[in-house]
């Protein structure tokens, strides 16, 4: 895999809203998305340096330590000091190093481990 520099990771800075989850289809052949009401869906932000952060600017919990966006791999390395979000004392992460992210234009569909497919847009 290759590996991002912080230039790349500029297409996908910035605030994403989620759209849509993955879920399976009833007769089980084909995986369909669901779409989330504008008003349910959750926001996500990245910075140009990889790191993941909630809406009112903390640090979201449970985010990786590395993004594989397109098949090129992003090391998340905070460039600036992050302020404490004192959610994540409540929240029981499950180990998840890495999410794959592919993007396309203004639409991003990300993998966070074991968990359904999100699509996110602009």
């Amino acid at each position: 895999m290759d590996t991002l520099s912080a230039a790349d990771f500029l297409s996908i800075q910035g605030k994403w809203y989620l759209s849509a989850t993955e879920k399976n289809a009833i007769d089980g052949t084909k995986n369909v998305w669901e779409p989330i009401e504008p008003s349910k869906a959750d926001t996500l932000i990245f910075r140009s340096d990889g790191v993941i952060l909630e809406p009112d600017g903390k640090p979201a919990c449970c985010a990786p330590g590395t993004l594989i966006i397109n098949g090129s791999v992003m090391d998340v390395k905070p460039q600036i000091a992050l302020p404490a979000n004192p959610l994540c004392a409540l929240v029981n992460c499950v180990n998840c190093p890495s999410w794959e992210i592919q993007m396309s234009g203004s639409e991003m569909i990300v993998k966070p481990c074991n968990n359904p497919r999100l699509k996110f847009v602009r």
